[in-house]
């Protein structure tokens, strides 16, 4: 009997969550925690939006075509050449203020580019999958290439079979290192007993040891598994934007401005980590919108990154309950994808301002009509999504007769 599949394809949700990443500019891959980098594509001392849309553009035709890496090789570097982003040159290190000597494109980064982003990208789809047929498959096999490149604590993990939900997965899920060949299978109770493989007793000999490292970028010490390389001791399917990762995303949005500000916000709608927002699984604040200048400056604000905070992400999913358990009503028919009407909205939109800190946008969407209301903090500080949802004409009608409409840009 065959070997139980490993798919050597690019899942379809592995396609859709990368296509859904934002674009980050940043000067050094320490500064990009594990979730920033699941819900963000990034390049170390890739400043410029051309260069990383360049990149970004090479890597998702590798991940939907199954390009080589000397296709992927071949249509960069003249790209890159011609725009200056190639050998070592002088660069401002914008954390430090000082100048060094970097290294930007060459063969060697761009194989560490194509071949992170690709097993990345094909792990968290892969986990999608898992998630979703985990009832009927519910055991994951650690599966090693098993030849004179595989890391030793690798080739120890080879063969482990544990529930998908069992804590190891957390932190050993593959990739766990750069160039890391590693995959799971996953299998059905019947699939153990064809293939003869035994649920083990529990993880590895050894598997729960940590080490330090020294981030020196940070000034921290911090413990990573033995055997895993410092960056991928998380699995890339479960990462989310907790608080601390969420507000340092939304200072770097604030921080670029302009098109990269709007490059990094993505797509959040597409993916399930935003799904999960609007389930309540996660605490953090979701940059959803820029807030256009004229937009900011009727709210009195300072943050153009718009954030859906966890609490509306649970008042639109109709999730809260008052004192004593009645449920209070939401907008449960609110999709996911809708959540880019947001842009839409204050972009393109009618827009007014609707009370001390606060703008009401509508529009028009395949015949129905769309409100998001956005706020300022009084500080100005921060901009906030305080609700989108379907709207009557006779809502636009008085924001017509009662509210300042705040024109366009040029308008």
């Amino acid at each position: 009997m065959a070997a139980p599949e490993i798919l050597l394809v690019p899942p379809a949700e592995a396609i859709a969550h990368f296509r859904a990443k934002g674009l980050l500019a940043g000067f050094d891959w320490r500064d990009t925690d594990a979730a920033e980098h699941l819900r963000s594509f990034t390049v170390a001392k890739a400043m410029r939006l051309d260069v990383l849309e360049d990149i970004r553009g090479a890597v998702d035709r590798a991940l939907a075509e199954g390009r080589t890496f000397r296709d992927f090789h071949n249509e960069l570097e003249p790209l890159l050449r011609k725009k200056g982003w190639w050998g070592r040159q002088r660069m401002l290190d914008p954390r430090t203020g000082k100048f060094e000597t970097v290294q930007l494109g060459s063969a060697r980064r761009l194989r560490v580019i194509y071949d992170t982003n690709l097993r990345m990208a094909h792990a968290r789809g892969r986990w999608e999958r898992i998630e979703r047929v985990a009832e009927a498959r519910p055991w994951l096999r650690y599966v090693t290439v098993q030849d004179a490149r595989t890391r030793p604590d690798h080739l120890a993990w080879h063969g482990t079979v544990l529930p998908w939900d069992d804590p190891f997965w957390e932190t050993h899920y593959p990739p766990n290192g750069w160039r890391c060949r590693c995959i799971v299978q996953q299998l059905s109770d019947d699939d153990l007993e064809a293939f003869g493989y035994d649920p083990s007793s529990g993880p590895p000999p050894g598997s729960g040891e940590t080490r330090p490292w020294f981030d020196a970028r940070n000034d921290r010490t911090v413990r990573v598994p033995a055997g895993i390389d410092p960056g991928f001791q998380h699995n890339a399917g479960l990462a989310n934007l907790g608080k601390e990762s969420a507000g340092r995303l939304i200072r770097k949005i604030d921080d670029a401005g302009g098109a990269l500000a709007r490059a990094a916000v993505g797509s959040p709608w597409r993916t399930a980590m935003f799904r999960r927002h609007l389930a309540g699984a996660s605490d953090g604040d979701w940059p959803v919108a820029v807030a256009p200048a004229r937009v900011l400056g009727a709210l009195g604000g300072r943050s153009h990154t718009v954030r859906l905070s966890g609490d509306t992400a649970a008042k639109q999913s109709g999730l809260r309950f008052a004192p004593g358990g009645r449920p209070i009503p939401g907008h449960p028919d609110v999709r996911p994808e809708d959540y880019a009407l947001v842009q839409r909205i204050l972009d393109d939109g009618e827009v007014f301002k609707a009370g001390p800190y606060h703008a009401a946008g509508f529009i028009e969407s395949d015949g129905r009509l769309w409100r998001a209301v956005v706020k300022a903090t009084e500080d100005g500080a921060e901009t906030y999504l305080r609700t989108l949802h379907k709207a009557r004409r006779r809502d636009l009608t008085a924001a017509r007769r009662r509210l300042q409409r705040i024109d366009r840009e040029g308008g």
